[in-house]
């Protein structure tokens, strides 16, 4: 079954272009991830220091493959000094359409 969710992620003050440029990379690498369907990043237009990431992923175990790629590993060690939290905070969703 396949695993859906939106990653919300806040920049700290000063860190907002360094998050796009980071998500934007991050985009690219998990794209080519052989379980990913999707994987897009929106930055609010009222809050443009908060990010949503929409990710869908073949199933649980292609989600654990992402969550231990290099980059992602990588950069949710990042985030402790860039995003508000610490952290991005998960919501998981699924379609019912």
């Amino acid at each position: 079954m396949e695993v859906s969710l939106i990653a919300h992620l806040e920049a700290r003050e000063g860190k907002t272009d360094q998050l796009a440029a980071r998500l934007s990379d991050l985009a690219r690498h998990v794209r080519k991830e052989a379980g990913n369907r999707l994987f897009q990043v929106y930055r609010r237009c009222d809050e443009p220091n908060r990010f949503d990431v929409v990710e869908t992923y073949a199933d649980e175990t292609a989600f654990a493959s992402h969550l231990a790629e290099p980059h992602s590993v990588a950069f949710n060690a990042w985030l402790k000094d860039v995003a508000v939290s610490g952290k991005s905070e998960l919501t998981f969703v699924e379609a019912i359409s």
